[in-house]
């Protein structure tokens, strides 16, 4: 075969290799397209089932809670039929007691009526026994004048006795003094004659003697007589006074009697107040039952108005709650319809997402038999001319040899890394309980098996359980735990960092490094497929590593992001939700 010949086959084969690359870039494009939208159409299905989820648990909750209202609805209806049984019967009994009240009422305003005529007989029987008392203390004061002038006149009968006494005795005296003038007359009968002249002035002043005690008699017998005046007066007086005094003792028996009546009717008037004592503590009694029984009357009265305002709030609240259900039925209804419709789209999608697999195992498989089939070709013919050639070849050909047989076995590495992304995306998932420390520990045997003579320091937190596919997160392990370990190359004293933060909803694991770091406007470039930040000849690999975690940590409904700065070290995030659910 001609050179030129073999030229064109070799222009044809490179047109067909770069038709062939260009089609995997739109294919890859396409992929990556269609698992963004599969990720999505997860993302909306979850979404959408958890929303169906809550809203079964709401509709359930609105049923429990119509059940519990239509309970209490029963409950505040019997309460009001009780109530109002109760108000019947309290209305009866006010209107018992009140009835009462008016019974006795009336025997107070009969008992009030006889305790005012007892209490004007009273005040008659009192008036009177005042007359009966003025005129015992008239009688009394005549009866003391009477006897103030009945001792005046005793005091005068006494003088006047006295005087008669007084005038007897002189009488008896001049008697005396006559007879014995008799005698001495008698006697001196003879001297009379002698003496006239003594007889005549004896006589003259017998005459003399005469008349005094003739007007002395006369004088005795007019003070005799206003004795025996004095005297009938005394006795008229005394007459009087007995009389008076029999008057007073008849007043005095009156008075007594009248005390005895006023003493009775001062007993009746006690027992009457006493009794209407009685009736007035008992009418307080009664008012004190009727008012309480109309406070407790007010009370139920508002009990029932508050019963009622309860019961008109809880029909309010039932009937809200029966339109909120109708509205939570239809929104049911819709959202039914709308899962269903969701559904029929899941149908579309994942019949379109078994397409897309079938054409995606279709290309990997082309990938996996049309690319290496010429990989094949180009290291069997390099392994050939070095085999034969080798000592006739230039050294620059060989070196062009060299960079052949490498970038032939980059493509192959290239195609195995393109291949492992797709599996991964196409791996079902196992979900268990993983102890991440155990994971860790695990990933870390072969990593410090295969960097012996690193002295790197590593600070390992405790690690919580979690929810996940055990070989996926150990992939992810491994791809954050090698990356560090190959990007603190260049650093004496290499510091590797394992930690967890508690997000209450996930736990949010990082990897820390003091290796050589990266720009934070080239992040968004971290986790796309064959993407670096550095270059090969520096830090190898092919850059699929973060895609892959990216693509698992999505698959465990969790993010993944990174935050470094040039040749301080970076940091590596990645979020795992708590609950199996989620």
């Amino acid at each position: 075969m001609s050179k030129r010949v073999k030229s064109d086959l070799l222009t044809i084969a490179n047109e067909e290799k770069a038709k062939r690359a260009a089609e995997l870039v739109i294919a890859n494009k396409e992929k990556a397209k269609r698992e963004d939208e599969l990720v999505i159409a997860k993302a909306d299905k979850a979404e959408r089932e958890d929303e169906l989820v809550i809203a079964k648990e709401e509709k359930a909750k609105r049923a429990d809670e119509l059940i519990i209202a239509e309970a209490d609805k029963a409950k505040r209806a019997d309460e009001l039929i009780i109530a109002n049984k109760e108000l019947i019967f309290q209305n009866k009994e006010k209107a018992k007691r009140a009835r009462e009240l008016i019974i006795a009422n009336k025997e107070k305003t009969k008992r009030s009526d006889e305790l005012i005529i007892a209490n004007i007989e009273t005040a008659k029987r009192s008036a009177d026994l005042v007359i009966a008392n003025v005129l015992k203390a008239k009688l009394a004061a005549e009866l003391v004048i009477a006897d103030v002038e009945k001792a005046k006149r005793a005091d005068e009968l006494v003088i006047a006795d006295k005087e008669i006494t007084f005038q007897n005795e002189e009488k008896v005296k001049r008697a005396a003094k006559l007879v014995i003038a008799n005698v001495k007359v008698t006697k001196r009968a003879a001297e009379l004659v002698i003496a006239n002249v003594n007889k005549a002035k004896r006589s003259a002043e017998l005459i003399i003697a005469n008349k005094e005690l003739a007007f002395q008699n006369e004088e005795k017998s007019k003070r005799a007589d206003e004795l025996i005046i004095a005297n009938k007066e005394l006795v008229f007086q005394n007459d009087e006074k007995q009389k008076r005094a029999d008057e007073l003792i008849i007043a005095n028996k009156e008075l007594a009697y009248q005390n005895e009546e006023k003493e009775k009717r001062a007993k009746e008037l006690s027992i009457a107040n006493i009794e209407l004592a009685f009736q007035n503590d008992e009418k307080g009694k009664r008012a004190k039952e009727l008012s309480i029984a109309n406070i407790e009357l007010a009370y139920q009265n508002d009990e029932k108005e508050k019963r009622a305002k309860e019961l008109s709030i809880a029909n309010k609240e039932l009937q809200f709650q029966n339109t909120e259900k109708e509205k939570r039925a239809d929104e049911l209804l819709i959202a039914n319809k709308e899962l269903a419709y969701q559904n029929e789209e899941k149908g579309k999608r994942a019949d379109e997402l078994i397409l897309i697999n079938k054409e995606q195992e279709a290309f990997s498989y082309s990938v996996s038999h049309d690319l290496r089939a010429p990989l094949r070709h180009i290291n069997g013919y390099v392994d050939l001319l070095l085999s034969r050639f080798y000592d006739s070849l230039p050294e620059k050909g060989r070196h062009y040899l060299d960079n052949i047989a490498d970038s032939s076995s980059n493509m192959g590495t290239l195609i195995d890394d393109l291949l492992q992304f797709s599996r991964l995306g196409r791996q079902e998932k196992q979900l268990v309980d993983l102890d991440m420390n155990i994971v860790v520990n695990e990933v870390l045997v072969p990593i410090k098996h295969d960097n012996p003579e690193r002295n790197i320091k590593w600070h390992i937190a405790k690690l919580p359980h979690v929810y996940g596919d055990q070989a996926l997160l150990r992939l992810v392990w491994t791809n954050l735990i090698s990356n560090a370990v190959k990007f603190t190359r260049t650093r004496e004293k290499p510091i590797i960092g394992i930690n967890v933060h508690d997000d209450k909803d996930a736990f949010i694991f990082s990897i820390h490094d003091n290796g050589v770091g990266f720009d934070m406007q080239y992040a968004q470039k971290l986790f796309g497929v064959f993407q670096r930040l550095h270059p090969t000849d520096e830090f190898e690999g092919t850059g699929i590593g973060l895609a892959n975690v990216q693509n698992i940590i999505l698959r465990h409904r969790g993010r993944t992001w990174a935050e470094a700065e040039p040749d301080k070290g970076a940091t590596f995030y990645f979020s795992l939700p708590k609950n199996k659910e989620n």
